[in-house]
């Protein structure tokens, strides 16, 4: 089994990330009913920016 070393490419670092803030923003969604569409704004944005984000692979 060869050692992979790398540091992750940034599709990896940053999934965990927009999974934090998706979960954050609609906890406080439903406590905070006040600013309830502002935090549903975000989600909608990191969810656009991960699909966005995602390039398919070259076959090699």
């Amino acid at each position: 089994m060869p050692n992979n070393n790398s540091n992750g490419s940034p599709e990896e670092i940053l999934s965990p990330l927009l999974i934090i803030l998706v979960a954050g923003s609609i906890s406080l969604a439903v406590v905070n009913k006040d600013n309830q569409a502002a935090y549903f704004d975000i989600v909608k944005i990191a969810m656009v920016y991960s699909f966005g984000s995602r390039k398919p692979k070259d076959k090699q």
